[in-house]
């Protein structure tokens, strides 16, 4: 909390576990201003994730409208008053872990903003402000535990049961009985390639609209193209397949992490089975190596969301693994045609011969002679056994 206002006065004071603050040793009289404020949270930070876009793009396209407070002004994270494909966008690549394009998502909004006190003498209570993070719309925000955050003032509804998002989302059983990430070998003169991630039978009667999740890899032996994941088979169609290896800090070694976030742009759910996306990939090394290619554990493992925000973890999870077979041999190249020498004519001797003819000789060896215009044998060449010498140019005289 911030204060501003006449000397003598604290400039900030920190609030307690369950969210009070003291603010004392102040002016009467004086006229003071209280401003709350917090650090925003970082991209790729807990708390906001998959469930939070599909929130904000059912309530674009009027699926499930979210009321009035603090889910839909979490919602705003560009701050234009709706809530649209852009903010959708922004919540997405907040939780990819994206460094730009997430507007405000992870920042606080505190409601008031500031309260002003003119010409304080008594002590002022229960001063409250409700505070919302941007861009987490379903999840329960609190500070207090045991007291939800409120809507708005005067309003005890908790975030996490907006009439539009269905109060009882959360986990149910999985209806998918596995989901797994590729398991195979790389040529050695392949650089960049495709891999699928698939997925057994899924019903379009189960409404999955979504899933998401993270893995890791070996980045010593295999990345990911500025492309990282492509749609293809069952999200072929009107999806969003988006990913992002996270960053780490600097030292941190070569286990990388992949996260994915894929939504229907037109809610319509996955149907089928075989290839659910696919992942473009780089190979690294020239040795011969492997990844392993491993889903994370909880909270950040793969789920599936559904058209009411519920999630589901498919039946197993199944990992996979990079193997690179080295450096591809350097295959020789086709010797170069040698050009048979010019034959130089004799002095007197016609240089430009107009018939040949092909012989046999007394040994049974094939014999080529060029006669000149006058019926003069120019040339005679002759097979000879084995091992055999160059053809030789023969001067007549």
């Amino acid at each position: 909390m911030t204060l501003a206002g006449p000397s003598p006065a604290p400039s900030s004071t920190p609030t307690g576990v369950l969210g009070t603050y003291t603010l004392s040793n102040l002016t009467p009289g004086g006229t003071y201003t209280v401003t709350p404020s917090k650090a925003a949270l970082l991209p790729a930070a807990p708390g906001i994730n998959g469930v939070d876009v599909i929130a904000a793009q059912r309530h674009y396209l009027t699926i499930g409208i979210i009321p009035p407070g603090c889910g839909r002004d979490a919602g705003d994270v560009t701050g234009d008053g709706r809530i649209d494909t852009s903010d959708v966008v922004a919540i997405q690549r907040f939780f990819l872990g994206q460094p730009s394009g997430t507007a405000n998502v992870g920042k606080y909004k505190f409601t008031p903003v500031s309260r002003t006190y003119p010409g304080i003498t008594t002590d002022q209570t229960n001063q409250d402000y409700v505070a919302l993070v941007l861009g987490d719309i379903v999840g329960t925000f609190v500070h207090r535990p045991g007291d939800p955050s409120q809507d708005a003032a005067g309003d005890d509804t908790s975030v996490s049961t907006l009439s539009g998002l269905n109060p009882s989302a959360g986990e149910v059983p999985a209806t998918v009985a596995a989901v797994a990430l590729p398991n195979g070998a790389v040529d050695g003169s392949v650089t960049h390639f495709i891999a699928a991630v698939t997925t057994t039978a899924i019903d379009a009667e189960n409404k999955l609209v979504g899933f998401q999740g993270d893995f890791t890899f070996d980045e010593r032996v295999v990345t990911f193209q500025s492309e990282p994941v492509q749609n293809a088979g069952l999200t072929a169609g009107d999806w969003n397949v988006s990913g992002n290896v996270l960053p780490v800090l600097p030292g941190a070694g070569p286990i990388r992490t992949l996260r994915i976030s894929a939504y229907s742009n037109d809610f319509t759910p996955l149907s089928g089975s075989g290839t659910l996306f696919e992942l473009r990939m780089t190979r690294v090394s020239k040795a011969a190596q492997n990844t392993q290619l491993i889903w994370a554990a909880p909270p950040d493992q793969f789920i599936f969301i559904d058209a009411d925000l519920k999630t589901q973890k498919p039946g197993y999870s199944a990992s996979g693994g990079v193997t690179s077979s080295g450096e591809a041999p350097v295959k020789a190249a086709p010797p170069k045609a040698i050009p048979a020498p010019a034959l130089e004519p004799a002095d007197g001797i016609d240089a430009n011969p107009i018939e040949g003819n092909e012989a046999t000789s007394a040994e049974g060896n094939s014999e080529l002679r060029l006669f000149s215009r006058a019926g003069d044998v120019l040339v005679s060449l002759r097979q000879r056994p084995m091992p055999r010498e160059p053809w030789q140019r023969i001067r007549l005289e």
